[in-house]
């Protein structure tokens, strides 16, 4: 059990950053639970409208890595502070626009706050508890994003269908504020005193960095093939005869089952990261297989739908742990990389798949998505040095 042998601060911190991703996940995907609204307010069409998520993306691919480095020397409490005042800020920009660019404006402020504390969220896990236990902390910690699936993206597209999506961005803006607040009070600070020479990838061992190159890559690929068909997965939905209505219940759903993804590869990251990717990737391949023209009408179509968040949310703590166990930068420059590599996806996945959808539609876009994802599988299957078939506790020590 991971809060057995801890600290009662480390158990604080733990459940403190949970809350954290928690608010970030669902600040930066609520336009997918909102986006047939969104669409219809500014008169644009669906694939447009998802460039909402595009924008928010974007600063994040650009920014983690560059401004993890510059900020090596500040406070990790007083980044992770100044950085979920960027999701208020971001949220009421969003809440409060007149059109769809000042919109993503919001949203590209939004990116820039989340740049910033994706990156650091992962390491100051790690920081918290023993070198053995960080895969754990960190599944851990990431459960926030499933927690934002459950809650927070059902609840903003239940909130955008009963009242309006600006309401629902409204209670957002409200939501990062109390947390701030919280995390002021609450999360144990962690120093930082780092050089800025060891803020740089170590580019001595050539294996090194491309064991953490294949990690970033793996996780660039499925991060891409998932928001492909993600970022409009209310419509799809729709197109497989789900009732409109139902829409809040169905994302509530998928969002319950994938926290099962975090909890599964829990119990096996610190053990078995390569028998746990090749499961979590045919999760996601079977459930998005599914989903392809109309093998499952209605409700069952969430069935599927769920099983493919769950291979999704599973493949978030094998990645963290494997760029972080790969030694080949520090901890928060591995986390940046990976938010950046994350994004990056999110960006492409999102921008492409609106491009495919409006000209072609799902009987393209969604065999294109299982396509990526199946190569995402193989990557990490024949990548033993970054996906170790065992792990064994001398590979954990630093």
């Amino acid at each position: 059990m991971l809060f057995k042998n801890l600290s009662t601060e480390a158990i604080i911190g733990l459940w403190a950053l949970f809350a954290c991703t928690f608010t970030a996940l669902t600040s930066e995907v609520a336009p997918v639970g909102i986006l047939i609204e969104m669409a219809r307010s500014f008169h644009i069409p669906e694939g447009k409208a998802g460039l909402a998520v595009s924008a928010f993306a974007l600063m994040v691919t650009l920014g983690a890595v560059p401004l993890t480095i510059l900020t090596a020397h500040v406070d990790r409490k007083r980044l992770m502070l100044l950085s979920l005042s960027g999701y208020v800020v971001s949220n009421l920009v969003v809440a409060m626009a007149p059109t769809f660019g000042l919109l993503c404006v919001g949203r590209l402020i939004g990116g820039v706050a989340h740049a910033l504390l994706m990156s650091i969220v992962s390491a100051y896990a790690a920081r918290l508890v023993p070198p053995s236990m960080t895969g754990r902390a960190i599944s851990f910690v990431y459960g926030g994003t499933s927690l934002g699936a459950i809650l927070g993206v059902p609840g903003t597209a239940a909130v955008g269908h009963l009242a309006s999506w600006r309401v629902a961005m409204y209670i957002m803006t409200g939501l990062a504020v109390v947390l701030t607040l919280c995390i002021a009070f609450f999360l144990p600070p962690v120093s930082s005193t780092v050089h800025v020479k060891e803020s740089l990838p170590n580019i001595v061992s050539r294996k090194v960095m491309r064991t953490f190159l294949i990690v970033v890559a793996v996780d660039a690929v499925f991060f891409f093939a998932h928001n492909l068909l993600y970022t409009y997965v209310t419509p799809l939905l729709l197109a497989h005869g789900l009732p409109d209505g139902a829409l809040s219940i169905a994302l509530l759903l998928t969002g319950a089952l994938s926290i099962l993804g975090l909890w599964g590869a829990g119990q096996i990251v610190d053990r078995r990261p390569a028998a746990g990717m090749l499961a979590s990737g045919m999760a996601m391949l079977v459930g998005m297989g599914l989903m392809y023209g109309h093998i499952l009408p209605g409700w069952s179509s969430v069935g599927a739908v769920g099983l493919w968040c769950i291979g999704y949310s599973a493949i978030i703590p094998f990645v963290m742990s494997g760029a972080i166990r790969a030694r080949a930068t520090r901890a928060d420059v591995a986390g940046a990389a990976i938010n950046a590599a994350s994004n990056a996806g999110i960006l492409l996945g999102s921008a492409a798949g609106g491009v495919v959808l409006t000209h072609y539609g799902f009987a393209v876009l969604t065999p294109m998505a299982i396509v990526v994802a199946l190569c995402g599988i193989l990557i990490a299957f024949f990548s033993t040095s970054a996906f170790p078939h065992v792990l064994h506790p001398s590979e954990h020590d630093t």
